[in-house]
């Protein structure tokens, strides 16, 4: 048991692998050529971004900071209480550094009320506040305040001070302006408090001997007050922006995104078959490819005979499979009706119903191909578009409805019409409850091996539960990421008792997999658009 269940996750890890493969080999022209394109465009967009510059002064606070208030001195103090204390004295500096008085004296030191680039206020103080009006001089210290930028050096008590501007001169004297001003401002708040206790409380002799032996040996500027550690210098190449840092990030970004998108997209691929098995509660019988109309204007019968036209194509393949998964749930019997309807118009069912039949005929049976969409008449417009007389003139005349089937000598097929150009004092619905049309498909299936119905749309009209009732085996064709599932569910179930006669789905409008070939830049765009328009019309429905 322990060799069979490793095998088997070996063979799942082994076909999970050959499907990323896959899916990344299918859509290899997306997932190469996007993210270079992505690099080149955010290549265009740094270039036109100007050069910036930042000039670094490094402040050390003064280590006689007391603590927060907050703080109990009396109590014991624990190592992570003090750590807390510098935290918060840090902090406290960093705020000064920041407020206005500080800014205040720059913008006049530096002069800026006069220079341009501080005549407009930031793009987030327009925002918070657009219609308050500021002088000058606010204006000037709230653009110097987006330049600056103020941070503690790790867990020392050293911060550091950086302006940033686009030009080296000015970005160097901001920040030794600001860190200037902060040590002024520091020294005149350290001489007005010196000066108030030496008015209220003389030195005694001990505390004078003290102070004479820190000048005496060079300790007095090292533990009083703040000082600059480091003042700015002139820079010489500019600190941003990182353009080869900021192109590869775009471009390795956009790559992993192309990654997981194609991943996603085979996914969504394999996992559909299961999909429309749980929301039709039926087994998926095959996936009909889209297939180019471009020459449906000029032979409007090479879809309804493409297995005839093209034998060799991926709709002809699905075609072959669907007949024989047909010959497999026929369980035995002699003659078979099979319904094939959709639930709304042009998703496909004729075409699927007429290339069933002729299939059927040229594998050497004696089938019968009947339109029965009395109003739309698609498959009659198409292969018999002369035909004077169909099924429905038949039943309102009570006349045999043998007397209107049309024979094709190449393939064998033989076809009932709708019905003729003429009025007909008969409505479809009327004609498919009535007496005469269940005689004359019982006489039907005496002379044909198979009959196959293309009916109308279930959602649209009554008659195809009518049809029901007379079918051995119904097919329901539904056009894949365009009809919503719910509305394809409530479909079938419209089918009430006759239900169980649905032997299998077909999803139509599947594109095309090549498993081997790459997919055109138009196809997975395609891909994706169907992919995000399925979940808005399920929500819609």
């Amino acid at each position: 048991m322990a060799e069979e269940k490793a095998a088997a996750d070996k063979r799942n890890v082994g076909a999970g692998v050959s499907g990323i493969r896959l899916a990344i080999v299918k859509r290899a022209k997306a997932v190469v050529i996007l993210p270079i394109v992505a690099a080149l465009l955010a290549l265009v967009a740094v270039t036109l971004i100007p050069d910036r510059y930042e000039g670094l002064a490094v402040i050390q606070i003064d280590p006689r900071q007391s603590p927060s208030p907050s703080l109990d001195a009396s109590a014991e103090t624990t190592v992570p209480a003090a750590f807390e204390g510098e935290r918060l004295a840090v902090d406290a500096q960093i705020a000064t550094l920041r407020s206005s008085s500080v800014l205040d004296r720059v913008v006049e030191a530096l002069h800026l009320t006069g220079n341009p680039a501080f005549q407009s206020r930031p793009l987030m103080m327009r925002i918070i506040s657009p219609f308050q009006k500021v002088d000058a001089a606010t204006t000037a210290r709230e653009a110097l305040a987006a330049l600056l930028t103020i941070e503690r050096v790790r867990s020392s008590s050293l911060i550091k001070v950086r302006a940033s501007s686009r030009d080296a001169s000015t970005a160097t004297a901001i920040a030794n302006a600001v860190a200037a001003q902060y040590i002024a401002q520091q020294r005149s708040a350290a001489w007005q408090l010196d000066g108030s206790q030496s008015g209220s409380q003389q030195q005694t002799a001990s505390e004078k001997v003290f102070e004479s032996l820190l000048n005496q040996y060079g300790f007095a500027h090292t533990l009083s007050g703040a000082r600059i550690v480091e003042v700015a210098h002139t820079p010489h190449r500019p600190a941003g922006p990182k353009r080869a840092a900021i192109v590869a990030t775009v471009g390795v970004t956009t790559l992993i995104l192309m990654l997981g998108l194609a991943v996603l997209l085979e996914r969504d691929t394999r996992l559909r078959t299961r999909r429309v098995e749980l929301t039709l509660s039926c087994p998926h019988m095959t996936s009909l490819p889209s297939v180019a109309s471009d020459d449906a204007a000029a032979m409007p019968a090479r879809r309804a005979r493409l297995i005839i036209a093209e034998p060799a194509c991926g709709y002809a393949d699905a075609i072959r499979t669907a007949c024989q998964e047909l010959l497999d749930r026929s369980r035995e019997q002699e003659t078979r009706v099979i319904l094939v309807a959709s639930a709304l118009a042009n998703e496909g069912a004729e075409p699927f119903a007429s290339n069933i039949a002729h299939h059927l005929a040229v594998a050497g049976q004696k089938a019968l191909l009947v339109d029965c969409d009395f109003q739309g008449k698609c498959l009659t417009r198409q292969l018999a578009p002369q035909c004077s007389s169909g099924l429905l003139d038949q039943i309102a005349a009570h006349a045999p409805v043998e007397n209107v089937i049309l024979r094709d000598s190449l393939t064998g097929i033989h076809f009932l019409p709708a019905s003729g150009p003429a009025p007909i004092p008969l409505t479809g619905k009327a004609a498919l409850r009535s007496v005469a049309f269940t005689a004359a498909f019982q006489h039907l299936k005496t002379r044909f091996s198979t009959i196959v119905v293309s009916g109308p749309p279930l959602l649209d009209a009554t008659d195809a539960q009518a049809l029901g009732d007379l079918a051995d085996q119904i097919v329901f064709l539904t056009a894949w990421h365009r009809t919503p599932r719910a509305l394809a569910k409530k479909a079938v179930s419209s089918l009430e008792a006759n239900q169980r006669k649905v032997v299998g789905a077909v999803l139509a409008d599947i594109p095309d997999d090549h498993d081997a070939g790459l997919m055109s830049f138009s196809a997975m765009f395609d891909e994706i658009r169907r992919a995000a328009r399925l979940p808005i019309l399920e929500r819609a429905a």
